[in-house]
Protein backbone atom coordinates (compact mmCIF):
# COMPACT_ATOMS: atom_id res chain seq x y z
CA UNK A 1 0.00 0.00 0.00
CA UNK A 2 1.34 3.41 -0.98
CA UNK A 3 1.84 6.38 1.33
CA UNK A 4 -0.07 9.59 0.70
CA UNK A 5 2.11 12.34 -0.73
CA UNK A 6 2.40 15.68 1.02
CA UNK A 7 0.52 17.34 -1.85
CA UNK A 8 -2.32 14.83 -1.53
CA UNK A 9 -2.56 15.41 2.22
CA UNK A 10 -2.53 19.18 1.83
CA UNK A 11 -5.17 19.06 -0.90
CA UNK A 12 -7.35 16.82 1.29
CA UNK A 13 -7.07 19.28 4.17
CA UNK A 14 -7.79 22.26 1.93
CA UNK A 15 -10.89 20.72 0.34
CA UNK A 16 -12.46 19.02 3.37
CA UNK A 17 -11.12 20.76 6.50
CA UNK A 18 -10.43 17.23 7.74
CA UNK A 19 -6.99 16.81 9.28
CA UNK A 20 -5.68 13.22 9.11
CA UNK A 21 -3.19 12.41 11.90
CA UNK A 22 -2.32 8.73 11.57
CA UNK A 23 -3.32 5.51 9.83
CA UNK A 24 -2.44 3.42 12.92
CA UNK A 25 -5.25 1.80 14.90
CA UNK A 26 -5.45 0.10 18.30
CA UNK A 27 -8.53 -2.02 17.58
CA UNK A 28 -9.31 -4.83 15.19
CA UNK A 29 -13.00 -4.27 14.48
CA UNK A 30 -14.93 -7.05 12.79
CA UNK A 31 -16.76 -4.46 10.66
CA UNK A 32 -13.62 -2.60 9.52
CA UNK A 33 -14.16 -1.53 5.92
CA UNK A 34 -10.49 -1.84 4.97
CA UNK A 35 -10.65 -5.61 5.40
CA UNK A 36 -13.43 -5.81 2.83
CA UNK A 37 -11.86 -3.89 -0.03
CA UNK A 38 -11.74 -5.82 -3.32
CA UNK A 39 -8.37 -5.90 -5.12
CA UNK A 40 -7.62 -2.74 -7.06
CA UNK A 41 -8.87 -0.16 -4.55
CA UNK A 42 -6.42 2.73 -4.42
CA UNK A 43 -6.02 3.88 -0.80
CA UNK A 44 -3.10 5.49 0.97
CA UNK A 45 -1.53 5.27 4.39
CA UNK A 46 -0.24 8.35 6.15
CA UNK A 47 3.50 8.63 6.54
CA UNK A 48 4.80 9.43 10.03
CA UNK A 49 4.24 13.17 10.28
CA UNK A 50 5.90 15.31 12.93
CA UNK A 51 4.51 18.28 14.80
CA UNK A 52 6.47 20.55 12.47
CA UNK A 53 4.81 18.87 9.46
CA UNK A 54 1.40 19.64 10.91
CA UNK A 55 2.33 23.27 11.55
CA UNK A 56 2.70 23.62 7.78
CA UNK A 57 -0.36 21.53 6.86
CA UNK A 58 -2.65 23.42 9.25
CA UNK A 59 -2.04 26.60 7.24
CA UNK A 60 -4.29 25.14 4.55
CA UNK A 61 -7.31 24.79 6.86
CA UNK A 62 -10.24 27.20 6.96
CA UNK A 63 -11.23 28.98 10.19
CA UNK A 64 -14.78 29.36 8.85
CA UNK A 65 -15.63 25.65 8.90
CA UNK A 66 -15.51 23.08 11.68
CA UNK A 67 -12.12 21.36 11.83
CA UNK A 68 -12.56 17.59 11.84
CA UNK A 69 -10.04 15.01 13.05
CA UNK A 70 -10.38 11.23 12.85
CA UNK A 71 -13.04 11.04 10.12
CA UNK A 72 -12.48 9.17 6.88
CA UNK A 73 -13.67 11.14 3.86
CA UNK A 74 -10.95 10.49 1.30
CA UNK A 75 -8.64 7.66 0.24
CA UNK A 76 -6.38 8.28 3.20
CA UNK A 77 -6.78 5.52 5.78
CA UNK A 78 -7.77 7.18 9.03
CA UNK A 79 -6.68 5.50 12.25
CA UNK A 80 -7.06 6.38 15.93
CA UNK A 81 -5.94 10.04 16.28
CA UNK A 82 -4.90 9.70 19.93
CA UNK A 83 -2.19 7.26 18.85
CA UNK A 84 -0.16 10.13 17.40
CA UNK A 85 2.62 10.90 19.86
CA UNK A 86 2.08 14.64 19.39
CA UNK A 87 -1.73 14.52 19.52
CA UNK A 88 -2.15 17.23 22.15
CA UNK A 89 0.60 19.34 20.58
CA UNK A 90 -1.26 19.28 17.25
CA UNK A 91 -4.53 20.32 18.90
CA UNK A 92 -2.71 23.15 20.69
CA UNK A 93 -1.26 24.39 17.38
CA UNK A 94 -4.71 24.35 15.80
CA UNK A 95 -6.23 26.27 18.68
CA UNK A 96 -3.38 28.79 18.70
CA UNK A 97 -3.95 29.52 15.01
CA UNK A 98 -7.75 29.30 15.04
CA UNK A 99 -8.93 30.76 18.35
CA UNK A 100 -12.66 30.11 18.01
CA UNK A 101 -13.09 27.50 15.29
CA UNK A 102 -14.92 24.38 16.52
CA UNK A 103 -12.83 21.22 16.56
CA UNK A 104 -14.46 17.79 16.29
CA UNK A 105 -12.43 14.68 17.16
CA UNK A 106 -13.61 11.16 16.38
CA UNK A 107 -11.99 8.53 18.59
CA UNK A 108 -12.69 5.08 19.97
CA UNK A 109 -11.99 6.55 23.41
CA UNK A 110 -9.62 3.78 24.50
CA UNK A 111 -6.72 6.16 25.15
CA UNK A 112 -8.71 8.92 26.81
CA UNK A 113 -7.48 9.83 30.29
CA UNK A 114 -7.93 12.65 32.79
CA UNK A 115 -4.90 14.54 31.47
CA UNK A 116 -6.11 14.55 27.85
CA UNK A 117 -9.66 15.48 28.82
CA UNK A 118 -8.43 18.34 31.05
CA UNK A 119 -6.27 19.71 28.23
CA UNK A 120 -9.12 19.55 25.70
CA UNK A 121 -11.40 21.35 28.16
CA UNK A 122 -8.76 24.03 28.61
CA UNK A 123 -8.36 24.57 24.85
CA UNK A 124 -12.12 25.02 24.48
CA UNK A 125 -14.77 24.56 21.78
CA UNK A 126 -13.87 20.91 21.25
CA UNK A 127 -16.38 18.10 20.89
CA UNK A 128 -15.75 14.37 20.73
CA UNK A 129 -17.41 11.62 18.72
CA UNK A 130 -16.86 8.39 20.63
CA UNK A 131 -17.10 5.16 18.64
CA UNK A 132 -18.41 3.05 21.53
CA UNK A 133 -19.71 0.08 19.53
CA UNK A 134 -20.35 -2.02 22.64
CA UNK A 135 -20.11 -1.77 26.43
CA UNK A 136 -19.97 -5.38 27.62
CA UNK A 137 -16.26 -6.37 28.07
CA UNK A 138 -16.72 -9.78 26.44
CA UNK A 139 -18.44 -8.23 23.43
CA UNK A 140 -15.77 -5.55 23.15
CA UNK A 141 -13.17 -8.28 22.93
CA UNK A 142 -15.13 -10.10 20.22
CA UNK A 143 -16.15 -7.06 18.19
CA UNK A 144 -13.20 -4.70 18.69
CA UNK A 145 -10.40 -7.11 19.60
CA UNK A 146 -9.76 -5.36 22.94
CA UNK A 147 -8.41 -7.46 25.79
CA UNK A 148 -8.67 -5.06 28.72
CA UNK A 149 -10.73 -1.91 28.46
CA UNK A 150 -13.47 -0.14 30.39
CA UNK A 151 -15.39 2.19 28.12
CA UNK A 152 -17.78 3.07 30.95
CA UNK A 153 -15.00 4.88 32.83
CA UNK A 154 -14.01 6.78 29.67
CA UNK A 155 -17.57 7.98 29.02
CA UNK A 156 -18.14 8.92 32.68
CA UNK A 157 -14.93 10.96 32.52
CA UNK A 158 -16.54 13.29 29.95
CA UNK A 159 -19.67 14.10 31.92
CA UNK A 160 -20.11 17.87 32.42
CA UNK A 161 -16.66 18.50 30.94
CA UNK A 162 -16.74 18.13 27.16
CA UNK A 163 -19.50 18.04 24.59
CA UNK A 164 -19.61 14.60 23.05
CA UNK A 165 -21.71 12.20 21.01
CA UNK A 166 -21.48 8.45 20.69
CA UNK A 167 -22.04 5.80 18.08
CA UNK A 168 -22.15 2.10 17.42
CA UNK A 169 -22.20 -0.14 14.37
CA UNK A 170 -25.16 -2.48 14.38
CA UNK A 171 -23.47 -5.86 13.85
CA UNK A 172 -26.34 -8.39 13.98
CA UNK A 173 -24.18 -11.46 14.53
CA UNK A 174 -22.72 -9.95 17.72
CA UNK A 175 -25.06 -7.28 19.07
CA UNK A 176 -28.65 -7.70 20.19
CA UNK A 177 -30.96 -4.72 20.62
CA UNK A 178 -30.46 -4.87 24.40
CA UNK A 179 -26.71 -4.43 23.81
CA UNK A 180 -27.38 -1.32 21.75
CA UNK A 181 -29.78 -0.01 24.37
CA UNK A 182 -27.01 -0.45 26.95
CA UNK A 183 -24.89 1.93 24.84
CA UNK A 184 -27.76 4.42 24.57
CA UNK A 185 -28.35 4.32 28.34
CA UNK A 186 -24.66 4.89 29.12
CA UNK A 187 -24.43 7.84 26.77
CA UNK A 188 -27.76 9.28 27.91
CA UNK A 189 -26.81 9.11 31.59
CA UNK A 190 -23.54 10.92 30.98
CA UNK A 191 -24.91 13.80 28.93
CA UNK A 192 -24.14 12.86 25.33
CA UNK A 193 -25.60 15.14 22.66
CA UNK A 194 -26.57 12.44 20.14
CA UNK A 195 -26.33 8.68 19.65
CA UNK A 196 -25.84 7.38 16.11
CA UNK A 197 -26.56 3.80 15.11
CA UNK A 198 -24.66 2.98 11.94
CA UNK A 199 -25.89 0.21 9.67
CA UNK A 200 -22.98 -2.04 8.62
CA UNK A 201 -21.82 -1.91 5.03
CA UNK A 202 -20.72 -5.30 3.73
CA UNK A 203 -18.93 -5.64 0.41
CA UNK A 204 -19.07 -8.84 -1.61
CA UNK A 205 -15.60 -9.67 -0.20
CA UNK A 206 -17.01 -9.93 3.34
CA UNK A 207 -19.09 -12.99 2.57
CA UNK A 208 -21.89 -11.48 4.67
CA UNK A 209 -25.44 -10.74 3.58
CA UNK A 210 -27.54 -7.97 5.11
CA UNK A 211 -30.50 -6.25 3.50
CA UNK A 212 -29.77 -2.60 4.24
CA UNK A 213 -33.37 -1.45 3.92
CA UNK A 214 -34.70 -4.16 6.23
CA UNK A 215 -31.92 -3.37 8.72
CA UNK A 216 -32.90 0.31 8.57
CA UNK A 217 -36.55 -0.48 9.26
CA UNK A 218 -35.61 -2.68 12.23
CA UNK A 219 -33.31 0.01 13.62
CA UNK A 220 -35.98 2.69 13.25
CA UNK A 221 -38.47 0.50 15.10
CA UNK A 222 -35.93 0.04 17.88
CA UNK A 223 -35.36 3.80 18.12
CA UNK A 224 -39.11 4.37 18.24
CA UNK A 225 -39.47 1.82 21.06
CA UNK A 226 -36.94 3.56 23.33
CA UNK A 227 -37.70 7.19 22.42
CA UNK A 228 -39.64 7.94 25.60
CA UNK A 229 -37.06 6.28 27.88
CA UNK A 230 -34.08 8.49 27.06
CA UNK A 231 -33.58 12.21 26.55
CA UNK A 232 -30.65 11.81 24.15
CA UNK A 233 -31.63 11.86 20.45
CA UNK A 234 -30.95 8.54 18.69
CA UNK A 235 -30.68 8.44 14.90
CA UNK A 236 -29.92 5.77 12.31
CA UNK A 237 -27.41 6.22 9.48
CA UNK A 238 -27.49 5.85 6.58
CA UNK A 239 -31.11 6.93 6.51
CA UNK A 240 -33.55 6.13 3.73
CA UNK A 241 -34.91 9.66 3.33
CA UNK A 242 -37.81 9.78 0.88
CA UNK A 243 -38.81 13.46 1.11
CA UNK A 244 -37.37 16.90 1.87
CA UNK A 245 -39.65 17.72 4.80
CA UNK A 246 -37.60 19.25 7.61
CA UNK A 247 -38.74 16.95 10.41
CA UNK A 248 -36.99 17.23 13.77
CA UNK A 249 -35.57 13.84 14.78
CA UNK A 250 -34.41 14.89 18.23
CA UNK A 251 -33.50 17.80 20.49
CA UNK A 252 -30.25 18.06 22.43
CA UNK A 253 -30.55 18.91 26.10
CA UNK A 254 -29.82 22.45 27.35
CA UNK A 255 -29.63 23.96 23.86
CA UNK A 256 -31.54 26.87 22.26
CA UNK A 257 -33.93 24.41 20.59
CA UNK A 258 -34.62 22.66 23.88
CA UNK A 259 -35.21 25.94 25.75
CA UNK A 260 -37.51 27.19 22.97
CA UNK A 261 -39.70 24.09 23.29
CA UNK A 262 -38.98 22.44 19.96
CA UNK A 263 -39.97 18.75 20.05
CA UNK A 264 -39.16 15.62 18.03
CA UNK A 265 -41.67 15.31 15.21
CA UNK A 266 -42.00 19.07 14.67
CA UNK A 267 -41.61 20.16 11.06
CA UNK A 268 -39.91 23.45 10.19
CA UNK A 269 -41.97 25.40 7.65
CA UNK A 270 -40.47 28.91 7.66
CA UNK A 271 -37.51 30.81 9.09
CA UNK A 272 -37.94 34.56 9.57
CA UNK A 273 -40.97 34.32 7.29
CA UNK A 274 -39.17 32.54 4.43
CA UNK A 275 -40.11 29.00 3.44
CA UNK A 276 -37.53 26.23 3.61
CA UNK A 277 -36.98 23.62 0.93
CA UNK A 278 -34.84 20.96 2.60
CA UNK A 279 -33.56 19.84 5.99
CA UNK A 280 -30.02 20.93 5.14
CA UNK A 281 -31.20 24.41 4.12
CA UNK A 282 -33.27 24.82 7.29
CA UNK A 283 -30.48 23.74 9.63
CA UNK A 284 -27.81 25.84 7.88
CA UNK A 285 -30.01 28.95 7.84
CA UNK A 286 -30.87 28.68 11.52
CA UNK A 287 -27.22 27.93 12.37
CA UNK A 288 -26.07 31.16 10.71
CA UNK A 289 -28.79 33.44 12.12
CA UNK A 290 -29.05 35.14 15.49
CA UNK A 291 -32.41 34.77 17.29
CA UNK A 292 -34.38 33.46 14.28
CA UNK A 293 -38.16 33.13 14.31
CA UNK A 294 -39.19 29.61 13.31
CA UNK A 295 -42.63 28.51 12.15
CA UNK A 296 -43.31 24.88 13.08
CA UNK A 297 -45.97 22.37 12.13
CA UNK A 298 -46.87 20.31 15.20
CA UNK A 299 -49.63 17.86 14.45
CA UNK A 300 -52.64 19.83 13.23
CA UNK A 301 -51.46 23.26 14.37
CA UNK A 302 -48.72 25.73 13.51
CA UNK A 303 -46.52 27.29 16.19
CA UNK A 304 -44.08 30.19 15.87
CA UNK A 305 -41.14 30.24 18.28
CA UNK A 306 -38.00 32.33 18.66
CA UNK A 307 -34.66 30.57 19.05
CA UNK A 308 -32.45 32.61 21.37
CA UNK A 309 -28.97 32.02 19.98
CA UNK A 310 -26.00 33.78 18.45
CA UNK A 311 -24.81 33.73 14.85
CA UNK A 312 -23.01 30.56 13.73
CA UNK A 313 -24.18 28.68 16.80
CA UNK A 314 -25.79 25.25 16.59
CA UNK A 315 -29.53 25.42 17.35
CA UNK A 316 -29.45 22.04 19.10
CA UNK A 317 -31.98 20.07 17.10
CA UNK A 318 -31.16 17.01 15.01
CA UNK A 319 -32.36 16.35 11.47
CA UNK A 320 -31.45 13.72 8.92
CA UNK A 321 -29.24 14.73 6.01
CA UNK A 322 -31.00 15.26 2.70
CA UNK A 323 -29.82 17.83 0.14
CA UNK A 324 -28.45 21.34 -0.13
CA UNK A 325 -30.50 23.48 -2.57
CA UNK A 326 -27.28 25.28 -3.50
CA UNK A 327 -26.39 22.10 -5.39
CA UNK A 328 -29.10 23.00 -7.91
CA UNK A 329 -27.49 26.42 -8.41
CA UNK A 330 -24.12 24.81 -9.11
CA UNK A 331 -25.75 22.35 -11.49
CA UNK A 332 -27.39 25.15 -13.51
CA UNK A 333 -24.01 26.86 -13.84
CA UNK A 334 -22.27 23.66 -14.95
CA UNK A 335 -24.98 22.77 -17.48
CA UNK A 336 -24.81 26.30 -18.90
CA UNK A 337 -21.02 26.05 -19.17
CA UNK A 338 -21.37 22.88 -21.27
CA UNK A 339 -24.23 24.35 -23.32
CA UNK A 340 -26.26 21.21 -22.64
CA UNK A 341 -29.98 20.83 -23.25
CA UNK A 342 -30.35 17.11 -22.43
CA UNK A 343 -28.68 15.99 -19.20
CA UNK A 344 -28.38 12.55 -17.62
CA UNK A 345 -27.76 12.50 -13.86
CA UNK A 346 -26.34 9.29 -12.43
CA UNK A 347 -26.50 8.98 -8.67
CA UNK A 348 -26.33 6.27 -6.02
CA UNK A 349 -29.22 4.08 -4.90
CA UNK A 350 -29.22 5.75 -1.48
CA UNK A 351 -29.35 9.28 -2.86
CA UNK A 352 -31.80 8.67 -5.72
CA UNK A 353 -35.02 9.69 -3.91
CA UNK A 354 -33.57 12.85 -2.40
CA UNK A 355 -31.89 13.96 -5.62
CA UNK A 356 -35.11 13.38 -7.56
CA UNK A 357 -37.16 15.39 -5.06
CA UNK A 358 -34.68 18.27 -5.04
CA UNK A 359 -34.59 18.48 -8.83
CA UNK A 360 -38.40 18.59 -8.97
CA UNK A 361 -38.40 21.92 -7.12
CA UNK A 362 -35.25 23.40 -8.69
CA UNK A 363 -36.76 24.94 -11.83
CA UNK A 364 -34.23 23.59 -14.33
CA UNK A 365 -34.55 25.09 -17.82
CA UNK A 366 -33.10 21.97 -19.47
CA UNK A 367 -34.40 18.45 -19.94
CA UNK A 368 -33.03 15.80 -17.63
CA UNK A 369 -33.37 12.28 -16.32
CA UNK A 370 -32.05 10.79 -13.09
CA UNK A 371 -30.96 7.17 -12.82
CA UNK A 372 -29.14 5.26 -10.09
CA UNK A 373 -26.03 3.13 -10.50
CA UNK A 374 -25.44 -0.04 -8.53
CA UNK A 375 -22.22 -0.33 -6.53
CA UNK A 376 -21.27 -3.39 -8.58
CA UNK A 377 -17.53 -3.17 -7.92
CA UNK A 378 -17.86 -3.32 -4.13
CA UNK A 379 -21.06 -5.38 -4.23
CA UNK A 380 -22.80 -6.64 -1.11
CA UNK A 381 -25.15 -4.07 0.41
CA UNK A 382 -23.06 -1.03 -0.55
CA UNK A 383 -25.31 1.67 -2.01
CA UNK A 384 -23.53 5.01 -1.44
CA UNK A 385 -22.17 7.54 -3.91
CA UNK A 386 -18.74 7.73 -2.29
CA UNK A 387 -18.07 4.10 -3.23
CA UNK A 388 -19.24 4.25 -6.82
CA UNK A 389 -16.57 3.64 -9.45
CA UNK A 390 -16.12 4.60 -13.09
CA UNK A 391 -17.11 1.07 -14.26
CA UNK A 392 -20.28 1.27 -12.12
CA UNK A 393 -21.54 4.51 -13.64
CA UNK A 394 -20.39 3.56 -17.14
CA UNK A 395 -22.42 0.35 -16.97
CA UNK A 396 -25.48 2.29 -15.78
CA UNK A 397 -25.05 4.77 -18.65
CA UNK A 398 -24.65 1.99 -21.24
CA UNK A 399 -27.89 0.36 -20.06
CA UNK A 400 -29.68 3.71 -20.23
CA UNK A 401 -28.36 4.47 -23.72
CA UNK A 402 -29.52 1.08 -25.01
CA UNK A 403 -33.10 2.35 -24.98
CA UNK A 404 -32.83 6.15 -24.73
CA UNK A 405 -31.36 8.93 -26.82
CA UNK A 406 -27.89 10.24 -26.15
CA UNK A 407 -27.72 13.19 -23.69
CA UNK A 408 -25.50 16.23 -24.16
CA UNK A 409 -23.97 15.84 -20.72
CA UNK A 410 -23.62 13.25 -17.97
CA UNK A 411 -23.38 14.52 -14.39
CA UNK A 412 -22.00 12.37 -11.56
CA UNK A 413 -21.64 12.66 -7.76
CA UNK A 414 -18.50 14.64 -6.91
CA UNK A 415 -17.86 12.42 -3.87
CA UNK A 416 -16.89 9.47 -6.06
CA UNK A 417 -13.85 11.39 -7.30
CA UNK A 418 -10.79 12.99 -5.73
CA UNK A 419 -9.41 16.40 -6.70
CA UNK A 420 -7.85 14.88 -9.82
CA UNK A 421 -11.27 13.56 -10.90
CA UNK A 422 -10.15 9.96 -10.26
CA UNK A 423 -12.24 7.30 -8.57
CA UNK A 424 -11.26 4.72 -5.93
CA UNK A 425 -9.68 2.58 -8.65
CA UNK A 426 -7.59 5.46 -9.93
CA UNK A 427 -9.77 5.69 -13.05
CA UNK A 428 -10.41 9.13 -14.50
CA UNK A 429 -13.74 10.71 -15.36
CA UNK A 430 -12.26 11.16 -18.84
CA UNK A 431 -12.50 7.39 -19.33
CA UNK A 432 -16.28 7.75 -19.16
CA UNK A 433 -16.20 10.50 -21.78
CA UNK A 434 -13.95 8.44 -24.07
CA UNK A 435 -16.03 5.25 -23.78
CA UNK A 436 -19.42 6.91 -24.19
CA UNK A 437 -18.49 9.86 -26.39
CA UNK A 438 -20.38 12.21 -24.05
CA UNK A 439 -18.96 15.02 -21.87
CA UNK A 440 -19.07 14.22 -18.14
CA UNK A 441 -18.87 16.48 -15.11
CA UNK A 442 -19.63 16.32 -11.39
CA UNK A 443 -22.49 17.64 -9.27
Amino acid sequence: MEYATRDYIINTVFETNILPLTSECNTSCVFCSHRQNPPGVEVFRLPRLSLDDFKEIIDFMSPDRKIVIGESATRIIEGEPLLHRDFLGIIRVIRQKFKKTPIQITTNGVLLDERIVAELVKLGNIELNISVNCVNPLLRRQVLGLKADNIRDKICMLRNKLRFSGSCVMVPEYLKWEDIEEIVALLNDNGADVVKIFLPGYTAMSGKILDLYEAFKAAREFVKSIRDKYAVPVIVEPSFVSNLECKIEGVIRDTPACKAGIKPGDVILKINGDSVRTRVEAFDRIYRLANPSVLLQRGERQIEIKLVKGRNVSPGFVVLWDADPDMAVRIKSTVKYHGAREVLFITSELAFNVVTKLFEISGFDFNYEVISAKNAFFGGNIKCAGLLTVPDVTEAAVQYLSCNKKPDLIMLPYVMFDSRKRDLLGKSIKEIEQQLGIPADTI
